[in-house]
């Protein structure tokens, strides 16, 4: 599979104020810097200072004198313009929430698509942004190695999906066809009509104002007002319209809970988005940590289940309340982020947990708190800052589980006070054993004994047997 930059439409739709012109000024430019050959949409749903009555699909105006440089880059980069009229705010999705603004993304989406002419299309939130062709990258190779078609396959080509929010309806809330709406990427012909969908009714919005939660609800799923979360109300008109025997009546409706997992492995792929060189504030400082991977299906989950289809869904995605919080990886080699793991002496910024020289000896890592399946590994800890401060500076990395209960094997690094290994990676491997069938609580701890400036990156796990 080829996909070229002049096959894409790249539509970007949201709102467009004050307070986040300059933002996404910044986000189109690089769109367009990036992608020089590709048709790129600006689709707004709602402005606080544009001209509605002097633009058109080529050109915006305000009337605001402050913002017609703000203009002036949308009318240079984009090649054409929408705009919504008729979508109106509405109350909370659920308990605590703010007023949300679903029919506002379903118009200007809708909107947006209906300008592409390309045979790709990325369909995207307009504060994110995918800084280069990584994610096209990304999108061929799972494609390729490891999508395949099914019963319930609509599309002509797999649509790509963000990880975070496509959430497993086996672990702590039952929300089928719960798909992550943040991104599609794929052929034109399929995800336009994921987006051809009527607006939300007030009826809809208010719900469980007037009906009781069903029988046997847990906690979390007792806090909707919306008779369903967005995601399903999108997804699942889509895919009802071809699937009769699909049901979804309410937010937690479970009769067709392992449909909805077949829909996702033989229609879409999904990848960890964190790994797609996007630029995020809302997520700025890292996504979501281990502790949470069940609650959602992961790249390396769907990866899992398009590989196993013989194993029922249930089997791989279902956990207990007491188990809930202990992921166990599938696929090896497995990265653990640095913002995945916890410090003592140590502090997170960006993709980094930097130990200062002034800190004390102590525990620069640990966590992430798995559960692992009984085998050999190898974890291998990847340092990219080391600078002691004394003679001599130890560092030992250790396996442990069942929250340092267990050790199962420690090993010790002597740095001499040198700049021989200033420039480069320093990987800290230790090899163990699990001989149990589950171990939870496993972490990887790295211990430093003297004071030094350190940095550690991400910690990879690889399965030797």
């Amino acid at each position: 599979m080829k996909i070229e930059n002049k096959s894409i439409s790249i539509v970007i739709h949201g709102g467009c104020f004050e307070k986040n012109a300059s933002e996404l000024a910044n986000i189109l430019i690089n769109y367009r810097k990036e992608f020089k050959e590709s048709e790129i949409i600006f689709s707004i749903s709602s402005s606080d200072f544009i001209d509605f009555n002097n633009s058109n699909e080529f050109s915006i105006s305000s009337y605001k004198k402050n913002m017609t440089s703000f203009c002036y880059v949308v009318n240079k980069c984009a090649d054409k313009i929408a705009y919504s009229h008729m979508a109106q705010s509405l109350p909370p999705v659920y308990r605590d929430g703010p007023n949300t603004h679903p029919n506002h993304m379903i118009e200007s989406a809708r909107n947006g698509l209906a300008l592409a002419s390309r045979e790709f299309v990325l369909r995207t939130r307009n504060d994110l942004l995918f800084k280069d062709r990584s994610f096209i990258d990304k999108y061929i190779d799972l494609s390729k190695n490891y999508y395949k078609k099914g019963k319930y396959t609509v599309f002509s080509a797999p649509v790509m999906i963000a990880s975070i929010y496509t959430l497993n309806p086996f672990a702590e809330s039952r929300l089928p066809f719960h798909y992550s709406d943040w991104f599609n990427f794929g052929k034109l012909v399929d995800i336009r009509p994921i987006w051809d969908v009527p607006f939300i009714t007030l009826d809809f919005a208010t719900y469980y104002l007037n009906h009781y939660y069903k029988v046997g609800s847990m906690e979390k799923e007792r806090n909707f007002f919306f008779r369903t979360a967005v995601e399903q109300y999108i997804y699942f008109n889509f895919f009802s319209s071809h699937f009769k025997n699909l049901r979804l009546d309410f937010h937690n409706d479970d009769r067709s809970i392992n449909e909805s997992i077949e829909i996702l492995r033989d229609n879409f792929v999904v990848s960890d988005i964190y790994n797609l060189n996007v630029y995020y504030p809302k997520y700025l400082n890292g996504f979501e940590p281990c502790s949470d991977n069940n609650k959602r299906i992961k790249e390396d989950e769907w990866k899992y289940l398009s590989s196993n289809r013989g194993i029922k869904p249930s089997v791989i995605l279902s956990f207990t309340r007491e188990t809930m919080n202990y992921y166990t990886p599938k696929i090896f080699p497995f990265k653990i982020e640095a913002q995945q793991l916890l410090t003592k002496n140590g502090f997170h910024f960006l993709k980094h947990i930097v130990v200062p020289v002034d800190a004390p000896p102590g525990v620069a890592c640990f966590g992430p708190h798995l559960t692992l399946e009984k085998g050999y590994y190898r974890a291998s800890v990847a340092i990219s800052a080391l600078y002691p401060q004394e003679s001599i500076c130890i560092i030992r990395v250790s396996a442990t589980g069942r929250t340092g209960g267990i050790t199962l094997n420690q090993k010790d690094y002597t740095f001499n006070k040198t700049k021989e290994h200033m420039n480069k990676y320093i990987y800290l491997d230790v090899e163990f054993e699990n001989p149990h069938d589950l171990l939870e609580g496993f972490e990887i701890v790295v211990r430093n004994d003297a004071p030094v400036d350190l940095a550690i990156d991400y910690i990879n796990l690889v399965r030797m047997d």
